[in-house]
């Protein structure tokens, strides 16, 4: 009994260890060969290249976004991606943070929410996308009276289009379970 608590904390020792050594000194990269495609892989399975930005001291910024639908007759409708499911509702916030948190890729993924809205609201003809970025200040900033604040991030709208025939073209889109 007394080799397995011995083996099994020195696993997780070495474990934190490798994790310390991937964020902070990028060892994985560094290291050529069997060794180096050893640790790339452990790294990899781990799950230990994400981001760590909620370690203080420097928390990570929040995202969240809105869907404004709009039909023909301007009647606006407010879709929030949300479920009954919490682990549902993590999965769509993930998303949400990876699309906009990159701004080279906000247009992407707005383009592909605004899709896949159209394909599930045929009366819509008109989608706005909205995302706002929960800026938080540092420790120092808000001793000094800095307060988080929503800051938009991205606004874009998307309309159906309409083919020569002027017959509507369905955006090819699949609704997610948890969406309306």
């Amino acid at each position: 009994m007394r080799l397995k608590k011995v083996l099994g904390t020195s696993l997780v020792l070495l474990h934190l260890l490798l994790v310390a050594a991937f964020i902070w000194a990028g060892l994985p990269a560094r290291v050529p060969g069997k060794l180096g495609k050893a640790l790339r892989t452990y790294n990899n399975l781990s799950g230990s290249f994400r981001d760590y930005t909620y370690f203080a001291p420097a928390v990570g910024d929040g995202y969240k976004a809105a869907f404004i639908l709009e039909d023909e007759h301007g009647q606006a409708q407010v879709i929030d991606f949300l479920s009954a499911n919490k682990e549902v509702d993590f999965r769509y916030q993930c998303l949400i943070t990876v699309g906009m948190q990159h701004e080279e890729l906000r247009d992407v993924f707005a383009q592909s929410w605004a899709a896949l809205l159209l394909g599930s609201h045929p009366e819509a003809r008109k989608v706005t996308v909205m995302a706002k970025r929960n800026h938080l200040p540092t420790m120092s900033q808000y001793r000094q009276g800095q307060r988080p604040t929503w800051v938009t991030v991205y606004a874009g709208e998307f309309v159906r289009r309409e083919d020569e025939r002027n017959k509507t073209v369905e955006p090819s889109a699949s609704t997610p379970p948890g969406l309306p």
